[in-house]
């Protein structure tokens, strides 16, 4: 009786499902099947997954991201190459919803030009206001 306790505990704790994401490829099979799944199971609609979000591909430069293209970057990759905010910026950029995201070395590139101006304009900045302080410092 404990075992089919905590197994029911465990079970209710995942279920209902809030989200079930997925491809935009899973559409029509793996999505449709699981909605199906769910309403041949529970006769509740309140056990059926809340809601579904499917997402599209990724490209790497307007190409579809494959092994075998030579175009794949993993994000461990790309914030090694470029930096974490650099591949921030540019996944933000790429795109969302059930289009093809593109992520784009241009947009890397440039992402990665401006922070590198922002830093310089940041310890610019920095630098002045500690010498406006020192001088007024020396005059008080």
């Amino acid at each position: 009786a404990d075992v089919a306790a905590k197994m029911r505990r465990e079970f209710l704790y995942w279920y209902p499902m809030d989200l079930r994401v997925s491809g935009k490829d899973l559409i029509q099979n793996h999505l449709t099947m699981s909605l199906y799944n769910h309403a041949a199971v529970w006769d509740d609609p309140a056990m059926w997954p809340k809601s579904i979000f499917t997402n599209g591909h990724v490209q790497v430069d307007g190409r579809k991201m494959s092994k075998s293209e030579g175009n794949f970057l993993t994000l461990v990759d790309a914030c090694a190459k470029y930096s974490a905010d650099a591949t921030r910026f540019a996944c933000a950029d790429a795109g969302d919803g059930n289009d093809d995201a593109n992520f784009a070395f241009e947009t890397v590139d440039t992402c990665i030009k401006k922070l590198v101006k922002e830093l310089d304009w940041m310890k610019s900045e920095l630098s002045a206001a500690a010498a406006t302080a020192a001088a007024a410092a020396g005059r008080g």
